[in-house]
């Protein structure tokens, strides 16, 4: 992916401290040569003055005139795993450090040496950044730092260009169980669906920026070259996908920059959790829909995959405060179901209730927040009702992988995470305590009383 190309927009020479510090010493200089009779010192305080104003005249002169093109390796992002970042910067330039402004921590990547860009010769700086969180990210603009050679002064050129960046959620593989492969039951299926099988797909060739999870090993060990998946609607048995977008619904929601970019902890581990079950299920010959109870952005990018256009919505979705629910419609046949929450009001869990037909396979993934304690009556009673319509659910805390929090719901208790873990360790360390001291108690008392008689 290029960016597109812009002139830079040059800064004002400004002074570094070292500078400033030199206009400090020239000033204590001037000082004592006056008030001591000491005009030898003079020369040294006009060359201590003088030395940063050539700077802020040197810096000044030489003002960069560049265009920037960047490549982006791969295209569509994914939370956490590494992008190339190819930039071609092209005119007139100094020999300059650079930084780059990229969304992850500490949001720029560099510094780094940029040689003399000069007409017909352009320079080439390339790094990888690792995406903080999901959404529709710049990258750039290029900041280039011309100094002069004593580093007493400084101008910061913006170059302007940015590149827009689509980063899907973190998609994390499923073990099989617990929604079964598909059936007959499951809905239509065409001739074409029931016929394919785990190899006989459509492929073409790997192409730069192609994710390394669209690659289909078998194929491309056949045919001795990279091959990858080529999209192409589904058209065999359907699975639902639900997921609670309302602010309500996620208790946890704080400052935004505790959990960007949604603000909540829970939120974005339920959409995480929605990516993995829905390439889960594509993987698995379903066509997945997605199901919010509020509206999901229009014209989102797509992403990589049969669920690509799946995970670009899900890439930019935002909690929304709440509104009118979209009508419950049960799914028809069997087509499994399933829902992923933290907690749900009443309206919203009959809604997503009323999205399983009868005999229909209904799956509910319960997130916990961290100051929700595990025998909170609200949480015990939304998964008290799942239960009660014949719905598989499980509640995990937040922060379990996804593949832990899958195999929960077949009876694999996920893994303790972080103040979880810790506090269950000290729970039970404190009930054996209490344990031993009332065992021991009785036997105390006893001796006590043989010794009074």
């Amino acid at each position: 992916m290029r960016a597109r190309r812009e002139r830079a927009s040059g800064g004002v020479p400004r002074l570094t401290g070292r500078g400033w510090g030199f206009l400090v010493v020239a000033a204590n200089l001037f000082a004592l040569a006056y008030g001591l009779q000491r005009p030898e010192l003079m020369p040294a305080a006009v060359i201590a003055a003088a030395a940063p104003l050539i700077a802020v005249l040197v810096v000044g002169a030489s003002r960069p005139r560049v265009r920037v093109t960047r490549h982006l390796d791969p295209v569509v992002a994914t939370e956490g795993e590494p992008v190339r970042v190819g930039v071609q910067v092209s005119g007139r330039a100094r020999s300059a450090e650079w930084v780059e402004r990229v969304p992850m921590r500490p949001g720029y990547a560099g510094p780094g040496r940029l040689l003399e860009v000069r007409a017909g010769r352009p320079r080439s700086l390339g790094y990888r950044y690792w995406p903080a969180h999901r959404g529709l990210v710049s990258v750039g603009p290029l900041l280039i730092e011309d100094r002069d050679p004593f580093a007493l002064a400084v101008r910061v050129t913006d170059t302007i260009a940015v590149a827009a960046q689509l980063v899907v959620p973190e998609v994390v593989p499923l073990s099989p169980v617990p929604v079964p492969d598909p059936s007959a039951e499951s809905g239509p299926r065409t001739t074409r669906s029931r016929e394919r099988s785990a190899d006989d797909v459509v492929t073409r060739e790997y192409r730069q920026g192609d994710a390394l999870r669209r690659v289909h090993w078998r194929v491309s060990a056949r045919q001795g070259e990279l091959m990858v998946r080529q999209d192409e609607p589904q058209a065999g048995p359907r699975a639902r996908v639900l997921l609670d977008s309302q602010r309500a619904g996620h208790p946890d929601l704080a400052r935004v920059a505790a959990a960007p970019p949604s603000g909540s902890r829970t939120f974005e581990w339920s959409v995480r959790m929605t990516a993995a079950v829905a390439t889960h299920l594509a993987d698995r010959g379903y066509a997945v829909d997605l199901q919010t109870p509020t509206a999901r952005p229009t014209g989102a990018p797509r992403g990589d995959g049969p669920v690509g256009e799946l995970l670009g919505e899900l890439a930019i979705l935002p909690l929304a405060d709440r509104e009118p629910l979209p009508p419950a419609t049960a799914a028809p046949g069997s087509v499994p179901i399933v829902a992923i929450a933290s907690s749900p009001d009443d309206a919203t869990l009959r809604w997503m209730l009323a999205q399983r037909s009868a005999g229909a396979l209904g799956v509910a993934l319960l997130v916990r927040s961290a100051s929700t304690a595990a025998d909170d009556p609200g949480a015990l009673a939304v998964e008290a009702a799942f239960a009660a319509a014949d719905w598989n659910v499980v509640t995990v805390p937040v922060g379990t992988p996804p593949d832990a929090a899958w195999l929960a719901l077949i009876g694999q208790q996920p893994e303790l995470t972080g103040a979880e873990a810790l506090a269950a360790r000290v729970a039970s360390s404190s009930a054996s305590s209490a344990s031993s001291a009332s065992s021991s108690a009785p036997a105390g008392a006893a001796s006590a009383g043989g010794a009074r008689g």
